[in-house]
């Protein structure tokens, strides 16, 4: 493979995903967009650690570098989606495509370095991410997979494995990075906020524990930037409750 890598960002844009998901209640709403924006940037910096070229298929465009390609994305079922932002993809030219979620604080560059060696040994692998909750982070190939929009029932927790079986049936070799987390519900933003020990976090995380505190006192007016750049995990005490029921 002499093309180099594109990585393919797949994305609502910060407030559909908001409105969509509701992981903070809705008096923080703007913490919120503001950590949909954040885990986006995150998934482009990997890429760019990895040496890749970086897209994001999105209704809306959600960067004004030019070095972040921007797919329109006009289809509303997830399967269309891919499989158009896919097909979108192929105007950036040749090279193994990486399609990753822009909701896994824990992607990194290694992750993705790691898929493009397999792919680099043998271009009929298929690598996938897998999370714990039967879906896909990231689903890389440097050779196209037919029928995409059709190859799983996406978005259930069967995802992961009826797209296997149909990869088997194609006969492509697959590959599994190590597990990790996305952020679709308020107990998944609750766990990653407990065990989040990753320095790049470390001020957002601060951020929202402090939100979720200050929101129990309703005399402290604002809850926004008060997280400092040094903040790490705490070592000692209990940290206060964090309460992720609508305001």
């Amino acid at each position: 493979m002499s093309a180099s890598p594109i990585l393919l960002a797949l994305s609502r844009g910060a407030s559909s995903e908001r409105a969509r998901r509701r992981l903070l209640p809705g008096s923080l709403g703007a913490l919120e967009q503001e950590t949909h924006e954040a885990l986006l940037g995150a998934t482009f910096a990997a890429g760019r650690e990895a040496g890749c070229r970086l897209a994001v298929s999105c209704p809306t465009p959600v960067s004004e570098s030019s070095e972040i390609a921007w797919l329109p994305q006009t289809e509303t079922d997830f399967g269309a989606r891919l499989e158009g932002a896919v097909s979108r993809c192929s105007a950036l030219g040749l090279g193994p495509l990486l399609i990753a979620a822009s909701d896994v604080p824990g992607l990194t560059g290694v992750h993705l370095e790691q898929a493009i060696a397999w792919l680099a040994e043998d271009p009929e692998r298929v690598v996938l991410g897998p999370s714990p909750d039967g879906g896909m982070y990231l689903v890389a190939f440097a050779k196209p997979i037919p029928g995409l929009a059709a190859a799983a029932r996406w978005c259930r927790r069967d995802t992961l494995a009826t797209f296997v079986r149909t990869l088997g049936a194609l006969g492509r070799p697959v590959l599994f990075l190590s597990p990790l987390h996305d952020l679709d519900r308020p107990a998944d933003l609750e766990r990653w906020l407990a065990d989040s020990s990753s320095r790049l976090w470390w001020t957002l995380v601060g951020t929202i524990r402090r939100a979720l505190s200050l929101r129990l006192r309703p005399e402290c007016p604002s809850v926004l930037g008060l997280a400092q750049a040094g903040d790490g995990p705490r070592r000692s005490g209990r940290a206060p409750p964090i309460l992720l029921s609508p305001a």
